[in-house]
């Protein structure tokens, strides 16, 4: 068994094979003046493969294709710590493109396996029709991070990370709670007035996906209004686009850790543990 980085998770997929004590495959990538990319193995391979690629971008999307062809004599097991594209997973409106459905279609007949991290909606793994589909969670990871206190409180900032709030308060075996959001518009969120038994507590406020920031520094300013000690941010995918980390720390935030499902600067804790155990 060999590991293949891809162009997103060179330094995740480094780390999952010096964990397994696996070779990894090199592989030439070169991006021409058109945008157009460009994928060879350095050799060719019949072998089982762990590739190791999130699907943050468009361009990260191309290159998982690229090398799904490169590979197509070996017997892939498709790691995609972040499974781009999968909050569509559903029309909600008429004439919508199901984009999961359609990422799932392409990849599904390349691999034998698929494992995602904290998918968006585990329900997508139904678009996968032949390749076996798990997704596990990080946030048992995460809470090894995460010193744990007396005076800790575990907050979603939306009904959506609930699970995640839950699965992190059994972690740090402390108080939960979620806030309610309306979304008026794709970049307008309020969050409703909720009291929560914050004062003089350090928060956590944890999400699974943090895009634009939007909800996040909403929750953190209606949070900061209720005298918490501390307020730290856990985000498991930090896509983190225009000035969110900016905006975040604006808006209170004393914190931000992150995974490297995406390769940020701020990810601070490596899923590479649940991955291989998995593995």
């Amino acid at each position: 068994m060999k590991v293949v980085c891809g162009r997103a998770s060179q330094n995740l997929g480094s780390k999952i094979a010096k964990k397994m004590g696996l070779e990894i495959l090199p592989v030439d990538y070169k991006t021409f003046p058109d945008g157009e990319q460009y994928v060879k193995l350095e050799e060719e391979t019949e072998e089982d493969v762990v590739l190791v690629q999130s699907i943050d971008s468009d361009s990260s999307y191309v290159n998982l294709l690229l090398l799904l062809d490169a590979l197509h004599n070996a017997r892939i097991t498709a790691v995609i710590p972040y499974f781009g594209y999968a909050r569509q997973d559903k029309k909600f409106e008429e004439g919508e493109a199901v984009s999961a459905r359609a990422i799932a279609r392409t990849i599904d007949k390349e691999v034998e396996e698929v494992l995602t991290i904290d998918v968006h909606d585990e329900g997508i793994g139904d678009y996968f029709e032949t390749a076996d589909f798990k997704n596990i969670t990080a946030f048992k990871e995460i809470s090894n991070h995460i010193e744990q206190k007396n005076n800790q409180f575990v907050v979603a900032p939306d009904h959506g990370a609930l699970k995640y709030a839950e699965t992190l308060s059994i972690q740090l075996d402390c108080e939960y709670d979620f806030l309610v959001k309306e979304r008026k518009s794709e970049n307008d969120v309020e969050i409703e007035k909720k009291d929560l038994d914050v004062e003089g507590k350090e928060v956590v406020v944890v999400d699974d996906i943090v895009s634009t920031g939007g909800t996040m520094s909403n929750a953190i300013e209606l949070l900061k209004k209720q005298d918490p000690s501390r307020i730290k941010v856990v985000v498991t995918h930090p896509v983190f686009a225009n000035n969110a980390i900016q905006n975040i720390y604006l808006a209170g935030a004393d914190e931000i850790m992150a995974t490297d499902t995406i390769e940020r600067s701020i990810s601070s804790i490596s899923v590479c543990n649940p991955i291989v155990e998995e593995l």
